[in-house]
């Protein structure tokens, strides 16, 4: 699980806005202590709810043999972040149901803990916190099963479409300009209570917008990437002049002889003809300085069976695929145990840009 800093933000404002304002309003006369109390049970109650929703994705996922990387928190919720996407309509429909079903569950069950502890005083900061939580659950799932891509909704219509016609792309086309209408219908109402009311929670509504219609725009193109390169060998798009450097090489005979000449961000490590892993500018200044004359490279590199690689012949629209979802700007090309060619992100896009405006298939 990652947690990105947005989360971290979030939760602060959370737990002031709770404590300072919303609390206190609902619940009168308890201890200031107690507010805030509620408030830190609550944020955390409430990453604990998104990670269980996202698990409950990945387990349903792992279930249908689709692999899940990992559960990222962010600035609006979280995301379980998919090393591919499910190849039978029957497995996406069930991932996208089983998290805001658990959300429903979870929020029910936490609804009736609150009521249990509602005739007792002495815990009514966790009441509170319960009853708060419970309430977002609710809202999670009734906001996540909103029909527009790429929400968990917007997941469970392309799987019905993508059932009813046999046509992915199709189904994501139609999930995702779902996605882009529910968008701009969030920001025109934030707008407008922003503008008529001048309430702060319509900037709120108006960023939740300005993210799904970024995340809907975003799964349009990757369906466009992936019809241009669908079929095309990555052997075609790669970098075929690879320097690669001996895994005997101190590090000082590296930086020397490969990384000043070529000044590459990231070189193949080869043991006799095999590959065996890859040493970047940053792993060599993370060593001592006065190491680099005894330190080989084969001793700092990462091994090959932990770097993400692609085959010579893989379909140039899965290996993109992939390096965006692994968050990998550049993958070695590896054929027959040996680096054959390399292939970045940049480039991938950039022949995509060009053959977008010149109207030719990259090559």
């Amino acid at each position: 699980m990652r947690i990105h800093v947005s989360w971290i933000l979030l939760a602060l404002l959370l737990a002031w806005s709770l404590a300072a304002g919303m609390l206190p309003a609902v619940h009168e006369g308890l201890p200031r202590g107690a507010y805030w109390g509620a408030a830190v049970l609550i944020v955390l109650g409430l990453g604990a709810s998104i990670v269980l929703h996202e698990l409950a994705h990945t387990l349903v996922g792992r279930a249908m043999s689709v692999r899940v990387d990992r559960i990222t928190l962010f600035l609006f919720g979280g995301v379980a972040e998919l090393s591919e996407e499910p190849t039978r309509p029957r497995a996406e429909l069930a991932m996208a149901v089983a998290g805001p079903a658990f959300s429903v569950v979870f929020g029910l069950s936490l609804a009736a803990l609150a009521g249990l502890l509602e005739q007792r005083p002495e815990f009514a900061g966790a009441q509170m916190a319960l009853d708060y939580l419970a309430t977002l659950n609710l809202v999670l799932a009734g906001f996540n099963m909103a029909p527009a891509y790429p929400l968990d909704g917007g997941r469970v219509l392309r799987a019905l479409i993508w059932m009813a016609t046999g046509d992915l792309d199709r189904a994501t086309r139609i999930a995702a300009r779902a996605g882009e209408g529910l968008a701009l219908l969030l920001m025109g109402v934030g707008g407008l209570v922003l503008f008529t009311q001048g309430a702060a929670g319509g900037l709120w509504w108006i960023l939740i917008g300005l993210f799904l219609h970024s995340a809907a725009r975003g799964a349009i193109a990757d369906l466009d990437t992936r019809r241009m390169l669908a079929g095309r060998p990555i052997a075609e798009l790669m970098v075929r002049d690879v320097e690669t450097v001996p895994d005997r090489f101190t590090l000082d005979r590296f930086i020397d002889e490969r990384l000043l000449g070529s000044r590459h961000a990231l070189y193949p490590v080869e043991r006799e003809g095999r590959w065996v892993g890859v040493v970047a500018p940053e792993d060599v200044l993370a060593q001592p300085r006065d190491r680099w004359a005894q330190t080989t490279v084969g001793e700092i590199c990462r091994p090959a069976a932990e770097t993400p690689a692609a085959t010579l012949l893989e379909d140039a629209g899965a290996v993109m695929t992939r390096m965006r979802s692994q968050n990998t700007p550049r993958m070695p090309v590896v054929h027959a145990g040996a680096v054959v060619g390399i292939v970045t992100l940049q480039d991938l896009l950039r022949s995509l840009d060009l053959s977008r405006r010149f109207g030719r298939t990259p090559g």
